[in-house]
């Protein structure tokens, strides 16, 4: 579901990141200066907006981040400490507000996450013409996903899960369990994705990983596939 583990430089310092949606590091050896209650009240995760505003207002806090390092590939260890946001783009773009973010009380580091995973997505199938997939994002803009006004494209790489799914992961925080995403912020932006028919996918069981529980099922886009249809605003979920 799009969450990487990263450190600066060749991968030998002691500061790990998590970056989130391609574009936010989470620095988990930072103390906290905030609780999470801040970020969760942010505006851009408030219902009864419209799409365009909460984009303005995702924007606004995106732009506030402090620059991020830049940052090489890390083998996960120590997910869930008190974390730091910053932002993770190396475009020339102004800087943005730090905001840090930590657990109200001290958690015990869920384990690494394995070499090889056994049994995930081990199954190989095709899109049919009426197939519809749903990935969940922590932003409301996506970096996986490109729209347009006929259509749209999905990245390769990009995780989703089938239809039957939705009633499992009501909620931002119950997608992060049920697909084991290694990170502490809730997935609250649902999008819609209707691949093109014949389209080669893999599928298979999220098993627990990253000291989340996992148990649903999910689909992987090993190709760049088209959208057979302009890609909806994303559906806001609760936090909780």
């Amino acid at each position: 579901m799009d969450v990487h583990f990263g450190a600066p430089g060749g991968g030998e310092s002691p500061y790990s990141f998590i970056v989130v949606g391609g574009r936010v590091a989470i620095s988990t050896h930072e103390s906290p200066e905030a609780t999470i209650n801040e970020y969760l009240t942010q505006p851009w995760l408030q219902p009864n907006i419209t799409f365009d505003r909460r984009e303005h207002l995702f924007d606004e806090w995106l732009r506030g981040l402090d620059p991020a390092p830049d940052l090489r590939p890390k083998a996960p260890t120590d997910l869930i400490q008190p974390i730091l946001l910053q932002r993770q783009d190396h475009q020339q773009e102004a800087p943005m507000l730090a905001f840090i973010v930590g657990p109200l009380l001290p958690l015990l580091p869920p384990p690494p996450r394995p070499a090889s995973i056994y049994g995930h997505l081990p199954f190989g199938t095709k899109t049919a013409g009426d197939t519809v997939i749903y990935r969940w994002e922590a932003f409301p803009t996506s970096r996986r996903i490109r729209r347009t006004p006929t259509g749209g494209t999905i990245n390769r790489d990009t995780y989703g899960a089938p239809a039957s799914e939705i009633p499992f992961a009501p909620t931002g925080f119950s997608a992060v369990a049920r697909f084991a995403l290694p990170n502490l912020l809730p997935a609250c932006f649902r999008w819609e994705l209707q691949p093109q028919a014949n389209e080669f996918i893999e599928c298979g069981a999220s098993v627990p990983l990253y000291g989340q529980s996992g148990g649903g099922v999910e689909v992987r886009f090993p190709r760049s596939t088209t959208n057979r249809c302009p890609i909806a605003d994303p559906v806001l979920l609760p936090v909780m």
